[in-house]
């Protein structure tokens, strides 16, 4: 059986709504139920395949407002604040529990599901499918997808999800598998894992100079693998 390890945030569902109002809520105590400012929104949603850690939102949301956005995101990553760092992570994910938790019909409609997870669904008797995912298992289980998952708490120990990847093959003798990302920060460095195909999902928020594969492309890709 072949294996697909596939991103939750940005490839099965559409999650960046709910980023945009935990963020706006732990940088400037926005409350969670306050509408969205679209303007805003589009500049978060365009430049969210520079973060790759949900403690790098805290200089994106710094970043947003600025002339030159990924310029200063970038000029912020020379002069990080480690103690502000975990202070925020610390509390986005506080917030983000308490908002799943306590108002879970809100977290839904801040989520679009792709029809890429349907698609996905089709292969469950034919492939192994891994979500690998940096966000916390809990949020990932309520959506029921029947995947197995690996989520924040157990990546928290490797520095990218290529060194999960790699040693999750040579484990298990995985000879042919697949791994599909909407951001290419995740995929560069498995390039070199033997028997590895990775896949950009274009559908999702990859940079503003990246093509990836659409969501049909990158199923019937897998399909037509030999």
């Amino acid at each position: 059986m072949r294996t697909l390890f596939v991103d939750f945030d940005g490839v099965l569902y559409d999650t960046l709504k709910e980023a945009f109002v935990l963020c706006r809520y732990v940088c400037d105590g926005t409350d969670l139920f306050t509408s969205i400012e679209q303007d805003i929104y589009e500049k978060f949603y365009k430049y969210k395949f520079l973060v790759y850690h949900s403690w790098q939102y805290l200089y994106l949301w710094r970043a947003i407002k600025s002339d030159n956005i990924q310029q200063t995101y970038n000029t912020l990553l020379t002069q990080r604040d480690l103690q502000a760092e975990e202070k925020f992570e610390t509390e986005y994910l506080k917030a983000r529990k308490d908002l799943i938790n306590n108002h879970p019909e809100y977290v839904d409609k801040l989520e679009e599901k792709f029809p890429f997870l349907d698609m996905l669904q089709t292969l469950k008797n034919k492939y192994d499918i891994i979500i690998l995912s940096r966000k916390n298992t809990f949020a990932i289980e309520r959506k029921n997808t029947g995947f197995k998952i690996i989520g924040k708490e157990e990546l928290s120990n490797v520095e990218n999800k290529s060194d999960f990847i790699a040693e999750y093959m040579k484990k298990n003798n995985i000879e042919k598998a697949y791994f599909i990302d909407d951001n290419s920060h995740n995929l560069t460095p498995c390039k070199n894992i033997p028997n590895l195909t990775c896949i950009l999902a274009g559908w999702g928020n990859i940079g503003i100079d990246e093509q990836g594969y659409s969501q049909e492309e990158a199923f019937n890709f897998i399909l037509s693998e030999p």
